[in-house]
C-alpha cells in the first residue's frame, strides 16, 4: 500500500515541479506560476490519476478496482486534451471580444493540454511506479 501512495506523490510531485523546467527551457523565463497553473507540459492532471492505475495494477493485476481507476484515468486524460482544449479556445476568442471594455476581466487562457503534454505524463506515470515498486 506504502508503494501506491508513493508511485501517486512521487510522480505527481515531479512532474509538477518539471512544469517551471520546461517553460524556462523554453521561454527563457524562470516563472514559478507554473506550479499552480493548468495547461502545459506535462500533464498534472494526468500525473494524479495514471500512477494510480499503474500502481493498482502492480497491486492487483487485472481487477475490478484496476479497470475502475483506468476509467477514472481515461475521463480525466479526455477532459484534459478535449474539453479543456475547447474551453482554452473560447477563453481566447472572449478575452479579444471583450478586451479594453470595463467589467470584463481576463480569464485564464492556457487550461487544456496538447496530446505531447499527456504523453509525457503517461510515460512517467508509468515509468515512476515501476521504479518506486522495484525499490521497495
Amino acid at each position: 500500500m506504502k508503494e501506491l501512495v508513493l508511485s501517486v506523490v512521487i510522480t505527481w510531485a515531479f512532474i509538477n515541479i518539471l512544469k517551471p523546467i520546461v517553460t524556462w527551457i523554453r521561454t527563457g523565463e524562470m516563472n514559478r506560476s507554473t506550479l499552480t497553473t493548468n495547461g502545459g507540459m506535462p500533464s498534472g492532471h494526468t500525473a494524479l490519476v495514471a500512477p494510480l492505475s499503474t500502481a493498482l495494477f502492480l497491486e492487483t493485476g487485472f481487477s475490478a478496482i484496476f479497470v475502475l481507476s483506468l476509467a477514472l484515468t481515461l475521463n480525466v486524460i479526455y477532459d484534459a486534451v478535449s474539453v479543456r482544449m475547447i474551453i482554452e479556445r473560447q477563453s481566447r476568442t472572449i478575452n479579444a471580444l471583450t478586451e479594453g471594455k470595463p467589467g470584463f476581466a481576463k480569464m485564464e487562457e492556457n487550461v487544456g493540454h496538447e496530446p505531447l503534454e499527456v504523453f509525457v505524463s503517461l510515460v512517467l506515470s508509468v515509468v515512476i511506479p515501476l521504479i518506486v515498486y522495484a525499490i521497495f
